[in-house]
């Protein structure tokens, strides 16, 4: 029997050895320009395929940029039909009664304005004297649409308590050292006047109903007292404001 030595053996093992590591070495330099592989990628709509991306591409992927979530701002506080009123501290500089009508005045009121005192209208010649409101100070309800009332167009409204039939009618009193053209507040209704017309007078027929000078004698929308910077709005005549 012929007997391989074992020199010889180990001696072709070690040159397919040689062999296969030299086969090894030139397959993972192809991979940089021939080599090719498959690759599953998954998208919004499944999967697909891509059987001609090689490996030296793979290693340019770079994986999406994912932006970060910024914070929502908080949505501002809705005004309420009471915020959108332009209620100002006002003061009476000049008073006389109406030429065509005899229970009306015909004021001028200055709120600070820049254009000067603004002509009101009113109909409280058979309440109050000509002397009792030159020089008071009021609250003026601003931005009303103005309308014209026997040929002389009113620029707003004084606010006055009056009682249930309507026998007795007062201004609201305002602490004499609150400046005139303050912009009054309400607790719980931001304060973002409009301009005067229509939305403004829509929304202060919306909100007439509970203006009231309450059991405190406070001016109050639901309750709420007219504050200015100087305290509350009193009136010592209980009930509906208009």
């Amino acid at each position: 029997m012929f007997i391989i030595p074992k020199q010889f053996i180990l001696f072709r093992l070690f040159i397919v050895l040689s062999i296969m590591i030299g086969i090894s070495r030139s397959f993972l330099q192809g991979c940089k320009g021939t080599f090719s592989k498959q690759i599953i990628c998954k998208s919004a709509s499944g999967f697909f395929h891509s059987s001609a991306l090689r490996c030296q591409d793979i290693s340019n992927i770079i994986p999406p940029t994912i932006p970060e979530s910024k914070p929502v701002p908080p949505s501002p506080p809705k005004v309420s039909d009471v915020g959108l009123l332009e209620m100002r501290v006002g003061k009476i500089v000049e008073i006389a009664k109406h030429p065509e009508a005899d229970s009306l005045y015909v004021e001028k009121v200055d709120v600070g304005e820049a254009t000067g005192p603004r002509t009101i209208v009113s109909g409280l010649v058979a309440f109050c004297s000509e002397q009792e409101l030159l020089n008071r100070k009021v609250l003026v309800l601003c931005n009303l649409k103005p309308r014209p009332l026997k040929g002389i167009t009113s620029f707003g409204m004084l606010l006055c308590s009056s009682n249930a039939d309507h026998t007795k009618v007062e201004p609201l009193t305002l602490n004499d050292a609150v400046p005139v053209g303050e912009l009054i507040s309400i607790e719980g209704h931001p304060s973002a006047p409009v301009e005067a017309g229509n939305k403004a007078s829509k929304s202060f027929s919306k909100v007439a109903d509970d203006f009231f000078v309450n059991d405190n004698l406070l001016a109050s929308y639901k309750g709420i007292p007219f504050m200015t910077t100087q305290g509350p709005i009193h009136c010592n005549l209980k009930g509906k404001i208009s």
